[in-house]
């Protein structure tokens, strides 16, 4: 509903100030919405004013104890979506294109690979794309597809999380066997049986990983009993090793992580098989071929880096761990 009393011919109508407004109304806060996109509350409360003026329309009502998107920005927050979408894919067009205009893309990705594949990934993406500038952070693969549901990021490369969800456009990148390490000071391999005198170190339950190697020991009639839980890879792999005992990982963790080698043996794993699929996801449409693109190049890095050293260090896994189109 246009509001007369606000309408203003003169005010400009603004491409910042749309993002600042779809930002606002999902994070639901002016001093959230202004950190996700790196400016002050009092600039971001500024492009709303500006908008709204434009639109001679109130979009958002906020008070010390409430906030509420009004029925007109409701109405407004669909096609705002659409224009940032479309906006991103048609920068993305010209970046493939002939390398203009500057871009910037946030990304997020999972510890698993900062050690050895994200570094040579991004120096990859920087010679083929010299006009992109990148921000990359690391996360639980739930966390980073809250982000990229939010809009606070670009894209990101984690677990499979959304099935086909219709909002978000998917390129896989590798299948994830499940393994088993243990201590080195247990010297010899240990089977099922023995297992049971074996303190077993598990990820936190509220992880994707955590949930997916509980439901596949419960499934296999396995249900150790519970003692520590972590969110880290290396907080996992650290504490396997100092008291002894074992836990069920995943390839891509295991080379990714440093120093899990010098201090864990890998096996295959006392359960049937069950893997993993890590994809590059980002809002589908929003970025054009660009996503395709940089799925390619992390294809490349993850073979050059990780997928090489499978044959010496995981023979057992080295058929499962595959990079898949």
């Amino acid at each position: 509903m246009i509001d007369p009393n606000m309408e203003n011919i003169d005010a400009p109508f603004t491409f910042r100030a749309v993002q600042v407004f779809v930002a606002i109304v999902e994070a639901q806060s002016v001093t959230r919405a202004a950190h996700r996109l790196g400016i002050s509350p009092s600039s971001a409360s500024q492009q709303l004013a500006s908008l709204e003026a434009a639109l001679g329309a109130k979009l958002i009502e906020r008070t010390a104890r409430q906030f509420r998107v009004t029925t007109s920005g409701n109405l407004f927050l669909e096609p705002a979506k659409k224009l940032l979408d479309d906006v991103g894919a048609a920068k993305a067009k010209l970046v493939i294109a002939d390398q203009s205009p500057p871009i910037a893309l946030r990304i997020a990705s999972i510890e698993e690979l900062d050690a050895s594949v994200t570094a040579p990934w991004l120096v990859r993406l920087k010679s083929v794309f010299p006009n992109i500038t990148l921000t990359l952070t690391s996360g639980a693969s739930h966390e980073n597809l809250d982000a990229l549901s939010g809009r606070a990021i670009d894209m990101m490369i984690a677990v499979d999380t959304v099935g086909d969800a219709d909002w978000v456009e998917q390129h896989p990148l590798l299948r994830d066997p499940f393994i088993m390490v243990q201590s080195k000071k247990l010297t010899d391999y240990q089977t099922p049986s023995s297992l049971k005198n074996v303190p077993f170190l598990r990820y936190a339950n509220h992880l994707q990983i955590g949930r997916q190697i509980e439901a596949q020991l419960r499934r296999t009639g396995q249900t150790p009993p519970r003692g520590y839980e972590f969110t880290t890879n290396q907080a996992l792999f650290a504490m396997t090793a100092e008291i002894g005992g074992w836990a069920i990982t995943t390839a891509l963790a295991f080379l990714g992580t440093p120093l899990a080698r010098e201090r864990l043996t890998p096996a295959p794993l006392p359960i049937p098989l069950f893997s993993r699929r890590l994809s590059l996801q980002s809002r589908a449409g929003n970025l054009h071929a660009l996503p395709e693109h940089m799925a390619d190049e992390m294809r490349d890095c993850i073979a050059q880096r990780l997928i090489s050293q499978a044959d010496e260090q995981l023979a057992f896994a080295k058929d499962e761990l595959q990079i898949i189109h």
